[in-house]
């Protein structure tokens, strides 16, 4: 099949820029591309192809087709279009820890006999008016924090859930309770994204390097002790609870000890295809892939940097802009066949 544009990855960025460009050209024919079942169709592009599969699959994609550092691509047999040292490097992510309280009360969301009761006229609320329990969002409140006060903008970050919350609710818990998220927002720790093979259906190796630089660490102890004493402000405290990972009274050893195991992503990756105005930047400028033409990256994987806060609506800049660029270059160059494959799935932006 024939198409103007290809986009390789329908997260924030890809749509932003599928939908940007069916309004800024509504003569064109586009395709979005979103990871699923292997197929061996052709598609054909007359105008430069998108990749906004995000900060993990784009570099694997890159990487997979030949674009990245030389000796990792030719360890597992992939033949070197590009010799791109970066492609993969720069992983930034906001790390994060939960302070988990259970509690007796069933108030919060939360599983019991007695909650899942309380749930049934609950469902039937929403299913009728849209409101009560189930219309929330769980994560009810969040700030920003600075932890120190001469600093000119906060380096914390902090929401409020309804519900305990534990290894992204993977570990499930019988009760109830509240948690509160601290997060990172300018960590020093720098990860990678590497092939395990040279198939791009086989998920990438993911090593953020969480705390490699002990700096982070520092700041999220400082933070998890300011967020204990929002949760010690009489308005909590008066429900009691017991923590579950923590404790008050705890050493700074034992803090960070605690922190250690159980931080994880706040699902804000970025930086694996960096833009700059720099030979060693994956992207340049105009989000395009140095060493080859027509291609453009449109994700957060080309931030530079993270920032201050949730990297959804940036990514959706990214995707806005990246359309205009397209659109203010259009031409008719030379159409390049570009075969389809699946591609392992990743969470997309918040």
């Amino acid at each position: 099949m024939e198409y103007d544009y290809i986009i390789v990855g329908a997260g924030s960025g890809g749509c932003a820029l599928a939908s940007r460009l069916a309004d800024d050209c509504p003569d064109a024919s586009i395709a979005l591309v979103e990871a699923g079942p292997h197929t061996n169709r052709n598609l054909l592009v007359n105008m430069p192809v998108g990749v906004a599969a995000g900060a993990f699959n784009s570099p694997q994609l890159l990487m997979c087709s030949g674009v990245g550092p030389a000796a990792h691509l030719q360890a597992h047999g992939i033949e070197v279009l590009h010799d791109a040292p970066e492609v993969g490097q720069n992983l930034i992510d906001h790390v994060d820890f939960t302070i988990n309280k259970r509690v007796s009360s069933i108030e919060p969301t939360g599983f019991s006999v007695r909650g899942i009761a309380r749930m049934v006229p609950q469902f039937v609320t929403f299913i009728r008016h849209g409101r009560g329990m189930l219309s929330s969002n769980v994560a009810e409140a969040g700030g920003f924090l600075k932890s120190k006060p001469t600093l000119e903008r906060p380096d914390l970050q902090v929401h409020f859930c309804a519900a305990l919350v534990d290894d992204h609710n993977r570990h499930m818990h019988w009760g109830h309770g509240y948690s509160l998220h601290v997060c990172v927002l300018r960590p020093f720790s720098r990860g990678t994204v590497t092939l395990a093979s040279a198939d791009a259906r086989t998920a990438p190796v993911i090593d953020p390097r969480f705390f490699s630089d002990s700096r982070d660490l520092d700041l999220l102890v400082e933070g998890v002790q300011m967020a204990r004493r929002i949760l010690d402000a009489p308005s909590l405290a008066l429900h009691g609870g017991r923590e579950l990972y923590t404790r008050p009274g705890q050493t700074d050893a034992q803090l960070r000890e605690a922190i250690a195991r159980h931080a994880d992503t706040i699902y804000h990756p970025v930086g694996t295809c960096r833009m700059g105005g720099d030979a060693g930047s994956v992207v340049d400028p105009q989000l395009r892939v140095r060493g080859v033409t027509g291609l453009r990256i449109v994700d957060a994987s080309v931030m530079p940097t993270l920032i201050g806060g949730n990297t959804n609506a940036p990514t959706v800049m990214i995707g806005e802009r990246a359309a205009e660029l397209i659109a203010a270059s259009r031409r008719k160059p030379q159409t390049v066949t570009v075969q389809a494959t699946a591609v392992a799935p990743s969470g997309n932006a918040a």
